[in-house]
């Protein structure tokens, strides 16, 4: 899910940001102010997710079957705006360009804009908020048609109300936790999967593949709200479970993992045996909680973490059986193209469309489909072809 969730790397790495700035990725630059109708304010905030609490053993079953099956129906837009004609140029803002789903959304960006004949610019935050507010302050002066960012809108505050000034619209990617416009943050659109679905998703798996007798632990960083809504979503189904257990909800600092997780997964086996399962709010604890457990001895065979974001890391230790079984990825390009799609309805002064990608559930079973081979989640949905025929008028069949 969620660079967003690993910022911990920013603190340890302020100084070098301050000395380097941002850094430019080349790219050809082409006119690309905003239209005059172009609208960068956003429309009201879609309603917040909402939870489901209970889950019924058979309940969770279907919701593992559904979530596993190929995503091959197009449920997004089918009808908007045409693009403009001309060449514009859009910035995407990168907090670090040395994260694998930063630069897929960046590419899914890129092959959206080139379908139109646009250019993108790419500006690298280098892994810290000095240097992606720095990134953000060299798009501005670019004057391009808008800003793509999968940066967190809340520590970029000052330069998105300056792009609002100017009628740029800022589309998010990952920006804040919930999908649709962020009048709060001034985000025209926030793209990002429906975190109530990703811990539907999880707790479905731990209910069913138990036969509704799971215990549960939670691992989660609390000082983010997104971490905090998924455990909620995550943690009420099988808490509500009558033959489930929720065992312990541990709170861990992401930036504090490599040094803590031994000690917590030692207390963990102490505490609870060597037979329970795992959930969280992003994948990045497990290559850690892995280690720990096989350092202990613990068997594949009686532990099972089920995670979400699904890097490459969680798709090599589903695919090859290690601790990890499940997880939710968020999807690469097709973020991009949803991007995209939001900035040619702003430059129409039409609201985002009201889309958001279902989650997947990604298995040992089904960890090489939907561009799994790839280590990466591309719905087989076509869905390049439904949008270009959006943006151009075509009727292309997308087959």
């Amino acid at each position: 899910m969620l660079k967003r969730l690993y910022r911990h790397i920013f603190a340890t790495r302020a100084a070098q940001a301050a000395l380097l700035g941002a850094t430019l990725v080349p790219a050809t630059l082409a006119a690309g102010a905003a239209l005059a109708e172009t609208r960068a304010e956003p429309y009201p905030a879609w309603p917040e997710p909402v939870i489901q609490e209970t889950l019924s053993v058979d309940e969770a079953k279907a919701i593992v079957a559904e979530r596993t099956k190929p995503q091959t129906e197009w449920k997004g837009p089918t009808s908007g705006p045409r693009a403009p004609e001309g060449s514009f140029t859009l910035a995407y803002v990168s907090p670090d360009q040395s994260y694998t789903p930063h630069v897929l959304w960046g590419k899914g960006v890129e092959e959206g804009a080139k379908a139109l004949g646009w250019n993108v610019m790419t500006f690298n935050g280098q892994g810290t908020v000095s240097g992606t507010l720095s990134a953000m302050q060299q798009a501005l002066a670019a004057n391009p048609a808008a800003i793509i960012t999968p940066a967190d809108a809340n520590a970029l505050q000052k330069p998105i109300k300056d792009a609002i000034a100017r009628h740029i619209p800022v589309i998010g990617i990952h920006a804040t936790a919930f999908p649709g416009p962020s009048p709060e943050l001034g985000l025209y659109h926030n793209i990002v999967s429906n975190p109530a679905e990703i811990g539907q998703a999880e707790a479905a798996y731990v209910i069913a593949m138990s036969d509704g007798k799971g215990q549960n632990i939670h691992m989660v960083d609390n000082s983010y709200a997104i971490a905090r809504f998924k455990a909620k979503a995550t943690t009420t189904p099988i808490a509500n479970c009558s033959g489930c257990k929720m065992l312990e909800t541990i709170n861990m600092p992401l930036g504090d993992a490599s040094a803590r997780m031994n000690a917590a997964v030692s207390g963990l086996l102490a505490r609870y045996g060597d037979s329970w399962w795992m959930t969280t709010c992003c994948d990045g604890y497990y290559t850690n909680v892995a280690a720990a457990l096989r350092a202990a001895g613990a068997s594949t065979d009686k532990i099972k973490l089920v995670g979400a974001d699904a890097p490459p890391s969680a798709y090599d230790m589903i695919r090859k059986g290690g601790f990890e079984v499940a997880s939710v990825p968020e999807p690469s390009s097709l973020f991009g193209y949803m991007a995209v799609d939001a900035v040619v309805r702003a430059m129409a002064g039409e609201e985002p469309a009201k889309f958001v990608q279902p989650v997947f559930l990604i298995v040992k079973d089904n960890v090489d489909s939907e561009g799994g081979k790839d280590n990466e989640f591309v719905p087989s949905n076509n869905f390049a072809c439904h949008y270009v025929n959006i943006w151009k008028g075509t009727d292309t069949a997308c087959n």
